[in-house]
């Protein structure tokens, strides 16, 4: 059975993402927000991805933990960042794992 409200969630992340992703990453390189970070203080760009999730998560155990009422982001804008984070990080390792298996394929052919 489809779940509509999932599908509208996934809709409502690609919107965020695009729009994000035109204010924080180059035109070059849809990742490059993290890997400027992660050279900027010479973390893996892995970790990054684990830092701003770790982020994420310790604002959502403040406002939902403790009731807080949030100033700002509400805890459904959190989650979707959340989730974009995740969603991202495994589109960055995808690419990465691609350009791994060009490398070896190169390797074997020469």
């Amino acid at each position: 059975m489809r779940n509509p409200q999932f599908n509208e969630v996934l809709e409502l992340m690609a919107e965020i993402h695009d729009k994000k992703n035109e204010d924080y990453a180059s035109d070059k390189d849809p990742f490059s927000n993290f890997s400027g970070v992660a050279e900027m203080t010479g973390l893996e760009t892995d970790k990054v991805f684990q830092v701003m999730i770790g982020i994420k998560m310790e604002r959502l155990k403040q406002l939902v933990g403790t009731g807080k009422v949030p100033n700002n982001e509400s805890v459904d804008d959190t989650i979707l960042d959340l989730a974009n984070y995740a969603a991202i990080w495994l589109a960055y390792r995808k690419r990465e794992y691609e350009a791994e298996e060009l490398v070896t394929t190169l390797d074997r052919l020469v």
